[in-house]
Parts: C-alpha cells; sequence; structure tokens
C-alpha cells in the first residue's frame, strides 16, 4: 500500500519539510515540498509539525491534505498503467501547492526568440504595423549577448527570474566583462523589461518584482557645431576633392537636419517648387515620416554650384572618416569632453568617453543635432520638430539637451525684445515746442 511520509533533514533553522512517496518495496520517492519549519517544532514521532501553536497547527493540516492528495493522485495514475517517478512527483507537490511547473516555453531565451519572430507582425499604439529591421536588430542583438551571459554563468534563466537582483547581476556583466558603455547598458535593460512586459501580457509567470527592473540614460555630452565653426568650414580650402565634397554634405546636413540615412540618398529629385517655393522633400527612413524642408542659402548656394543637384554620392563610413579631416583642417582641434569609438583590445571596439580635439568628435549624427541646437530659440520650436521629425516636443528638448533654466533664459531674452519693441514704438523725439 502507498504511503505519503513527512520528514526534515536538516536541524538547520529553518528547514525545509520533504516528503517520501512510498509506491512499494524498494521504490520510493522524494521531494522538499516547499514548506519550511523550525526543527525545534518537528516532531519526530509523528513525521509532522508539533501542534504547540495556531501556525504550526495550520502547516499540519496542510500537509496531510497533500499527503491525501498525492495518494490519490498515485491511484489514478497507476490504475491507468502510468510509472511515478521523481519528477512526476515534484509536478504533482507544485500543483497542489498553485504553482506553475517551468516549461520551455518559460525559457528566457525562447520567450526572447518568440518576441523578435512576433515583431515584423507586431501593432504598435501610434498605429504602424511591424517592427523595422533595425529594431529587430537590436532585439536580436540582446538576445545573443543573454545567451553569452547563460554560457558565463553557466546556468538557463527563465522569465521569472528577471528581478532587481538579476538585472544588476546582468548589468555588471554588460559593463565589466562586455566593456559596454552606459547607455547602451541601460537600453539593453529597458529592451529586457519590454520583453518581460510582453510575456506577462501573454500569460506568462514573470516576477513580482519585474516592476523595480528599470533601465536608465546617462547625460551624454551634446556635440555640435557653431555657426561660427560651420564658417570656418565653409571658407578652409582643401587639396583633395574628396572633402571638397564631404565638407559641401556636411554643411548641407547641418543646415537641413536630417540624418546620415536621409541626408546622403538626397538627389534632385528631392528639389520640388510649391506655391513658388523651392524644397527638399523627403521620406525618413527611420521614422517613415514626410518632411519638407525650406532650402537655407547656404544650401542654396551649394546646390547652384554643382548645377542644381547635391555633391556626389558617398558611403556613410567614408563620410565619417571625410567629416573629421574636414574640421581638423578648419581648426576645430579644442578640447571637449565627449565619447568616441577606439579598440580597446585586439578586434574589440567600444565607445570611451574622454577628453578629446573636438574634430574627433565629428560624426553624421552632428549635422542633424548641429541643426536643431544653432537654430533653437532662432525658430519656433514646433517648426524645428516639423524638419527634425521627433515625435514630441520633450523629445526634442532633451535631444538638444536644454534645462528649465534653458527655458527661462529664453522666455526672458523673449520679453527684453518686446520691451525693447515697445519702447521704440511709444518713444517720441520733440522737433520744436509750439509757440
Amino acid at each position: 500500500m502507498a504511503t505519503a511520509r513527512f520528514l526534515i533533514q536538516s536541524k538547520s533553522n529553518p528547514a525545509n519539510i520533504y516528503v517520501n512517496l512510498s509506491v512499494s518495496r524498494g521504490r520510493i520517492f522524494r521531494r522538499k515540498t516547499g514548506y519550511l519549519i523550525d526543527p525545534d517544532d518537528w516532531s519526530e514521532a509523528n513525521n509532522l509539525p508539533k501542534q504547540n501553536d495556531e501556525e504550526n497547527k495550520r502547516l499540519g493540516a496542510r500537509l496531510q491534505k497533500m499527503g491525501a492528495y498525492l495518494i490519490e493522485e498515485l491511484n489514478t495514475m497507476t490504475t491507468g498503467g502510468g510509472e511515478p517517478s521523481g519528477d512526476w512527483l515534484e509536478t504533482k507537490i507544485d500543483a497542489f501547492n498553485g504553482k506553475k511547473r517551468q516549461t520551455d516555453a518559460d525559457k528566457l531565451l525562447n520567450y526572447f526568440q518568440k518576441f523578435i519572430d512576433d515583431l515584423p507582425y507586431k501593432d504598435f499604439p501610434n498605429g504602424k504595423k511591424g517592427a523595422k529591421p533595425t529594431t529587430i536588430g537590436k532585439y536580436s542583438a540582446l538576445k545573443n549577448k543573454i545567451e553569452d551571459y547563460q554560457r558565463y554563468t553557466k546556468k538557463t534563466y527563465f522569465i521569472k527570474d528577471v528581478n532587481p537582483a538579476f538585472r544588476n547581476d546582468l548589468l555588471k556583466y554588460f559593463r565589466e566583462v562586455l566593456l559596454l558603455g552606459p547607455n547602451t547598458a541601460g537600453r539593453y535593460i529597458k529592451f529586457l523589461k519590454t520583453v518581460c512586459l510582453d510575456a506577462q501580457y501573454n500569460g506568462m509567470e514573470v516576477s513580482h518584482q519585474l516592476k523595480r527592473v528599470r533601465g536608465f540614460t546617462e547625460k551624454a555630452d551634446k556635440i555640435y557645431l557653431t555657426f561660427d565653426e560651420l564658417e570656418a568650414i565653409e571658407g578652409a580650402t582643401f587639396t583633395r576633392p574628396a572633402l571638397d565634397n564631404a565638407r559641401d554634405w556636411l554643411l548641407i546636413g547641418c543646415y537641413i537636419g536630417q540624418r546620415v540615412s536621409d541626408l546622403l540618398a538626397l538627389t534632385s529629385a528631392n528639389i520640388v517648387t510649391r506655391a513658388g517655393l523651392e524644397l527638399i522633400e523627403l521620406v525618413q527612413v527611420k521614422t517613415g515620416k514626410h518632411v519638407s524642408i525650406p532650402f537655407h542659402p547656404k544650401v542654396k548656394a551649394i546646390i547652384e554650384r554643382y548645377g542644381g543637384n547635391f555633391p556626389y554620392r558617398i558611403s556613410d563610413q567614408k563620410f565619417n572618416e571625410y567629416i573629421k579631416d574636414v574640421a581638423k583642417l578648419a581648426g576645430i582641434t579644442q578640447p571637449v569632453k565627449g565619447g568616441k569609438v577606439v579598440e580597446i583590445s585586439k578586434g574589440v571596439f567600444r565607445k570611451v568617453h574622454d577628453t578629446y580635439p573636438k574634430y574627433e568628435l565629428v560624426t553624421s549624427h552632428v549635422c542633424r543635432r548641429s541643426f536643431a541646437t544653432n537654430f533653437y530659440g532662432e525658430l519656433p520650436t514646433a517648426l524645428l520638430i516639423s524638419i527634425t521629425a521627433h515625435s514630441t516636443e520633450q523629445q526634442f528638448l532633451q535631444y538638444i539637451g536644454k534645462t528649465s533654466n534653458d527655458y527661462a533664459i529664453q522666455i526672458a531674452e523673449y520679453w527684453r525684445k518686446q520691451s525693447l519693441t515697445a519702447n521704440k514704438e511709444t518713444t517720441m523725439t520733440v522737433i520744436r515746442e509750439a509757440k
């Protein structure tokens, strides 16, 4: 006759309570019940908690119910021809305790892959259908890094393991082992939480501390070219036609505020005339937004020099290489703080933050940031956003690094100009006195 007997194996406090399920002579399976007890409260004579207080009485009753449940489940299974095992016993204990047994579907990497596979068909709150390849690539890169982390720790992680402690250990691995920059590591933590929230939405078990798992963004140095620096670049003389061409692309970029993927793709087909005005029109690769940009006189002069066209096409890589030379030869060499990608070991490249000559920090991204920063306060913010295609004003202001102090200064300057205008209108000069 099958029996279920409870026991403790340790005198440590608290001690795990185990169950021995005896199926037949020599066939005994032992597993943890999921309950703990002070060894002094355990009765070796009765194989149950001592009935010395209400808590132990409730625990004893719970264990007796578990024993009866296990015997009933065992009888049902053997009647149907099944064979019990230690894993079967563990599954039944979990079921009795209302605990969901983890399967392959609960593994973090498996759900990560499902999330990535679903991204091309995902509906987004803004009405967009499907994630862009760049977004899919970012999540795939994170999945690969978590796969590396599992090999590093020699552990397999489940979705419900993602809690603040896991976040901190993973972040330490990102920063100290992979040597990732702080913002890259913080962004990956945000992506990880997004995947886990998606799992929770789809009914998967997650940590009750998931909401405390947070990514982060540290304030980054805002590298841009001032109007004076752009004038220096415009007036510089180069001995290589490739640098002249790159210089012209750089100037156009700083006056139209577009990403390099959109900037270097421009041709005469993007030049249109509407209501008698010449415009540059394009659909941004990253956002899919339609953008119309009026010709700045500097841009118009460059286009005219090329016979109504843009400079000749170059690759993103060459553009980034050449504009550093352009900035250096234009005298933009003052030391500034910033981050640049360096080879920290053979074949391993990371962004390192330090003080460098400014020209070394000039990349294609300087175009969009220079436009947004230089024209902020000169043009209405709403007009700038229509060109940079930021989603919100807050996002735009964060992009150019503006604070509440900047807003106050801008308002004060606006009021000062209004006051000067009003004084001009009310001031009268006496020509001669009437007699």
